[in-house]
């Protein structure tokens, strides 16, 4: 939809939880500002909902901090998909279950799992662990994982792979755990550096472009009898590519390495006000080039 020249996004992340359980030492989601603010309402995430599908997007995804902590996420997976958009989320798996997997099934199309790591030795050092497992140099954050993904195929869920690839794991071969996953896509990030978010602490984690690139090509290769897509995204591919809302409500962009915030609120200002704010630090062409719009509705939600 384009309203005074201004191009609504079909995807957007709603990053509806500030806190997460988890300890990962490269995070650029940290949103310590946001931790200090109440939770958006039941009816105020619903407001966001409703107009983000008034506006024309076609697709949500729930993430975090740790999605899975919010107490009304489960009301609004399913308020998205009353009003017609593709649900997806991003999470650790911790807080899930095959109650919860079984119950969310009509309403959730897409499950994506955070693993970067063929073994949790690689994790234990990425700080992909729950607090105390941080504290103690250790993760079982793998064999949870695991668990998730077994339990979402014998569902039927669509599954996306996340992982982030950092000096800890560049030497990696995830090959055999891609495939025990059995993702329809996975998303292989080259770890980002933002301002304000986590500069200071990640740099020892930072890898270079060719480091990134010679992942990429060793699993490309050995994934090639696979159906699942390896879609990478360096630094640049992840710059100015994603349109976001934060636990606050406020709508933001990345384009230029540091977040670029909307003053006002979808809740109390609409998503299209907040939007023509940001919308500078977004680029549509970059978004398709990245394989941002991708058959999202190949799986959809349906009764058990």
């Amino acid at each position: 939809m384009v309203q005074n020249n201004i191009t609504t996004p079909k995807a957007v992340n709603w990053h509806c939880e500030a806190f997460c359980n988890y300890r990962c030492k490269f995070c650029y989601a940290g949103f310590e500002e946001q931790r200090n603010e109440p939770k958006i309402s039941l009816n105020s995430g619903l407001k966001i909902i409703q107009d983000l599908a008034k506006q024309g997007v076609e697709k949500i995804n729930f993430v975090g901090g740790e999605p899975m902590l919010h107490p009304h996420l489960d009301e609004w997976i399913k308020e998205s998909k009353r009003v017609g958009m593709t649900t997806s989320i991003v999470s650790n798996g911790t807080k899930m279950s095959r109650k919860w997997l079984e119950s969310m099934r009509p309403y959730l199309d897409w499950l994506g799992l955070s693993v970067d790591a063929s073994n949790d030795q690689m994790h234990a050092i990425m700080g992909r662990a729950n607090a105390s497992e941080f504290k103690n140099g250790v993760s079982g954050h793998l064999v949870r994982a695991l668990d998730i993904a077994e339990m979402a195929n014998e569902l039927g869920y669509g599954i996306k792979l996340n992982t982030v690839v950092t000096s800890a794991n560049a030497h990696d071969d995830m090959t055999e755990i891609v495939k025990k996953i059995n993702p329809t896509r996975w998303k292989i990030f080259q770890v980002l550096k933002i301002e304000g978010e986590n500069d200071g602490r990640v740099e020892a984690l930072l890898v270079s472009e060719s480091e990134f690139d010679r992942y990429i090509g060793r699993h490309v290769k050995s994934l090639a009898s696979t159906s699942i897509q390896v879609v990478p995204e360096n630094n640049d591919a992840m710059l100015g590519t994603y349109a976001m809302i934060d636990a606050l409500g406020r709508v933001y962009t990345n384009k230029n390495g540091f977040y670029l915030y909307s003053r006002g609120t979808v809740q109390n200002d609409g998503f299209a006000s907040c939007w023509n704010e940001v919308s500078p630090g977004f680029c549509h062409d970059a978004f398709d080039a990245r394989g941002g719009e991708w058959d999202w509705e190949s799986s959809t939600g349906v009764a058990l």
